[in-house]
């Protein structure tokens, strides 16, 4: 698999975003002394990713991001499998979206691909992880996740969509540059 300076470039502001929105842009709210629910907008780099750069670039996109900013900015102990659960953002959505191939992509597609990455992984997986790792019971961070993702997800939605819109835009308009 050979990857473009495009897609490395793409890769690293996605890292980059991710690290900033989770770390520092997002509201925490710990639960005995765990950080069990972050609100903002930290997976929506890697979602994008996984769109655009497909699912292996994005699922080490979500790997890196989540290394890095541990490193960075550390928040209690480093546990592989939050960073598993980090990656998978990029990973589900890509195979859902279709890996990478923004020209056929629907919109629909797209929002099917947001949807079930953050069911899955911040609704369903992320809970399991804390409740095997500190104890936290899997229902006492249910409803505020369900509240939490029933407003993202659409955010999400609308944000993505902007934004994959304007790269289809900006592919357009570099074929039709480059055939002239």
């Amino acid at each position: 698999m050979t990857v473009s300076v495009r897609s490395i470039t793409l890769m690293a502001i996605f890292i980059a975003l991710n690290m900033i929105l989770s770390r520092i842009c997002s509201v925490h709210i710990p639960f005995e002394g765990v950080e069990s629910i972050r609100i903002g907008f930290g997976t929506l780099p890697l979602v994008l990713s996984g769109i655009l750069l497909g699912a292996r670039l994005g699922f080490l996109a979500g790997l890196i991001g989540d290394v890095l900013g541990f490193i960075l900015a550390p928040s209690g102990i480093f546990l592989p499998t939050f960073t598993i659960a980090a990656g998978l953002h990029g990973l589900l959505t890509g195979l859902i979206a279709g890996s990478g191939k923004i020209k056929e992509c629907s919109r629909w597609r797209m929002y099917l691909a947001i949807a079930v990455s953050q069911i899955l992984v911040a609704i369903i997986l992320v809970p399991c992880l804390l409740q095997w790792h500190f104890g936290i019971p899997f229902w006492v961070t249910l409803p505020a996740r369900l509240i939490t993702q029933g407003i993202l997800i659409p955010i999400y939605c609308m944000l993505i969509f902007a934004i994959v819109d304007r790269v289809k835009f900006c592919y357009r308009e570099q074929s039709v540059g480059s055939s002239q």
